[in-house]
């Protein structure tokens, strides 16, 4: 007879059953027969906090009107509620199922498992899984991407087999939405690869920073949402490092059974970022987390993280058993959270090498990134680092979006220079650009306080755009770090306004080459046929302190660039000045093929972008 099973027991913990006779059940909270287990038929039996009475029947028995199959019997979905019937295009759908299914633990896949198909307009087909939300249902999310009629099919498998499909449909209408975000050149083959645009195509240039576990200190509640997200907009910015598990963990007390009540706040900071319009970098492992002893970085998180349940630290990255569960989370991550056009990027690993991963780390990523690649119906792109200002080639090859992490600005006897971040910035940049047709950021920078501040920050944010990364650099906030400060806000404000009105994917730029007539001046653009942009700094302080940097900056006079790179024609250049936001007067310039453009610039202090539209 099938019996409750004990919670970790041998490998597959919580499925122990006799093999004589097993019976589909309606579960109590966790799906399974409860704690006084099952008693012969005529024997009293909890169920769902009720006592009741079996009574055989034609050798099976009834519960109060519901039948208990023997095992020829396979599982079963009775009914499916949907929260709405008309979902407007790239909103979300979220269904409620009923189901009959023989399983001791809800959260392992292996044991039971809830997948839908869904077929749009044109034959699209997505498959999704489905997964149980830790209180009281399953639930499938879903998120159209195309206006007209959805059809689906959900079926449910357990150890029997796989039930009857259960069929319905519903209907995607029109919106303003644009959906979740892909590379460029996955949308349109003859948009570029190093930029990232919506799942409409409507371009996108993603400006924000890290807040990895401080996302709700600025405030939160269930009827305003995350606050954070209020100020972010507010400031033009449109993304945020997350790191959800570090204080808000599903599996800090198993590796097999999620916390309910943290699945639950996540629910509510993915709902509010969707609606709100922000982008996630969904972290599924930060380092701490896979941080034991020994490690030169300190024993990290390991000890509060349920899978040292299965084995030690080492053993995650190697065994068998690890990965099935592995697989198993990112399952469940996937089936609850990837509906949502809130996820802008999958981070698989935040810092790899200040986990135990040490001979593993390309292998084991290489895995994770492929899983996430596989089953994702979205396809959100996928990204990973390492710390310490490396490259990760092997890294970058496999994930979508490469990016580093860069945190020594220093020069010589100065430990930061605010102005030499920019071609520190823009190095790293170019590098990932070289690499690859894929869109590039920098992960992670800065410095700890605010004495650099907003300098180093602008220089930073200013220097990755002109030399091609798909979104600003994420600078770290926590603690000594301190937090985004006014300053800093109105400086990513003033490049969103700049980049608003620049399809830089639709564009398919390439690299510039910039050289400037005076010396002390340096720049960095990318440019397609239909235009593109660069940005230039006068780098006279480069090596100074940060209190002489912000004396009274001299006016660049008659600086003139050499730019390679722009095919021929005439060009329409508009100066923005990055301190004060806002267009100085456009002018022209003709260009010819194979020759270096000759452009002379308006006057400027510390730094100027340049908007450049072929006519």
């Amino acid at each position: 007879m099938l019996r409750e099973g004990k919670r970790g027991a041998g490998k597959g913990g919580g499925r122990r059953m006799d093999r004589k006779s097993k019976f589909i059940f309606k579960g109590n909270a966790y799906g399974r027969a409860p704690s006084i287990g099952w008693k012969n038929c005529n024997r009293p039996v909890r169920n769902s906090g009720a006592v009741r009475w079996l009574r055989r029947e034609n050798n099976a028995c009834n519960v109060a009107g519901d039948r208990y199959r023997p095992a020829r019997n396979l599982p079963a979905i009775s009914s499916v509620k949907l929260d709405q019937t008309a979902v407007p295009r790239y909103e979300s759908l979220e269904m409620t199922v009923t189901l009959d299914a023989t399983y001791a633990n809800p959260f392992d896949a292996r044991q039971v498992s809830l997948d839908g198909i869904f077929t749009g307009p044109g034959g699209v087909e997505l498959k999704v899984p489905g997964f149980w939300d830790g209180v009281s249902a399953w639930k499938v999310r879903f998120t159209p991407s195309l206006e007209g009629e959805w059809k689906f099919q959900l079926t449910i498998k357990d150890s029997r087999g796989t039930g009857a499909p259960f069929a319905g449909s519903f209907t995607a209408t029109s919106s303003n939405l644009h959906g979740w975000l892909q590379a460029g050149n996955r949308i349109n083959p003859e948009y570029g690869g190093h930029y990232l645009v919506y799942q409409d195509g409507a371009p996108f240039y993603g400006i924000g920073h890290c807040d990895a576990w401080t996302i709700l200190n600025a405030g939160f509640s269930a009827e305003k949402g995350v606050t954070l997200f209020d100020q972010m907009k507010a400031a033009g910015e449109n993304y945020v490092v997350w790191w959800p598990l570090y204080s808000n963990s599903l599996i800090g007390n198993s590796y097999d059974n999620y916390s309910s009540s943290s699945a639950a706040l996540m629910d509510l900071i993915v709902k509010d970022a969707q609606k709100k319009g922000v982008f996630l970098v969904f972290t599924i492992w930060d380092h701490p987390e896979l941080r034991g002893p020994g490690h030169p970085w300190g024993d990290g998180n390991w000890a509060g993280n349920g899978f040292n349940q299965l084995g030690d630290i080492n053993s995650f990255f190697t065994s068998d058993e690890m990965w099935a569960w592995q697989e198993n989370l990112y399952r469940y991550i996937i089936a609850r959270w990837g509906y949502s056009p809130a996820i802008g990027l999958w981070q698989t690993v935040s810092e790899i090498n200040g986990t135990n991963a040490y001979d593993q780390t390309n292998p084991w990523h290489d895995k994770v990134n492929a899983y996430f690649v596989a089953n994702d119906p979205y396809r959100h792109p996928t990204t990973a680092s390492m710390s310490g200002d490396v490259d990760w080639p092997e890294g970058h090859k496999v994930m979508d979006a490469p990016q580093v992490h860069v945190y020594n600005f220093s020069n010589g006897s100065l430990t930061v220079d605010a102005v030499k971040t920019a071609q520190i910035i823009a190095g790293w940049t170019q590098v990932m650009w070289n690499q690859a047709d894929k869109p590039n950021w920098v992960g992670e920078f800065g410095v700890a306080g605010n004495e650099y501040y907003p300098e180093l920050f602008h220089n930073a944010l200013w220097a990755a755009l002109g030399a091609g990364a798909a979104m600003t650099p994420a600078e770290w906030n926590s603690g000594a770090w301190g937090e985004m400060t006014p300053e800093m806000s109105a400086d990513t404000a003033r490049l969103g306004r700049f980049v608003s009105d620049i399809p830089l994917a639709e564009w398919n730029p390439s690299a510039l080459q910039i050289a400037s007539k005076d010396p002390q001046v340096r720049g960095w653009g990318v440019s397609g046929t239909k235009g593109g942009l660069f940005w230039v700094q006068d780098f006279s302080m480069q090596g100074k302190s940060i209190q002489d940097v912000r004396k009274s900056p001299a006016v660049r006079k008659g600086v003139v660039l050499e730019i390679s790179g722009l095919a021929g024609g005439t060009y329409a250049i508009h100066p923005y000045d990055t301190w004060q936001g806002k267009y100085l007067d456009a002018f022209d310039v003709n260009c010819a093929d194979g020759t270096p453009c000759t452009i002379a610039l308006p006057d400027f202090k510390a730094d100027m972008a340049f908007r450049v539209e072929r006519k």
